[in-house]
């Protein structure tokens, strides 16, 4: 699987609005996750993510950017 430069991402900590986290995060989208906090268009939320990511057999294929930790928390497997 390509990986991208080394970045932090920010995630939304479920039933905390206004709430993140930062981790640390090579997908290929690039350090700007979120640029100047304007949608850029579709995106994936982590809970949507984990359900497409479980369906498909947890293949690395279907991370949509998330780490595996990311995807398990969503779908209430920690």
């Amino acid at each position: 699987m390509p990986t991208g430069p080394k970045h932090q991402k920010y995630v939304a900590i479920p039933g905390e609005p206004g709430s993140f986290y930062a981790e640390d995060c090579r997908c290929m989208i690039g350090e700007d996750h979120d640029d100047d906090n304007e949608s850029g268009g579709e995106s994936l939320s982590v809970w949507d993510a984990a359900d497409i990511w479980m369906s498909n057999g947890m293949d690395e294929d279907y991370t949509f950017g998330f780490s595996g930790d990311e995807l398990r928390r969503a779908a209430g497997m920690d």
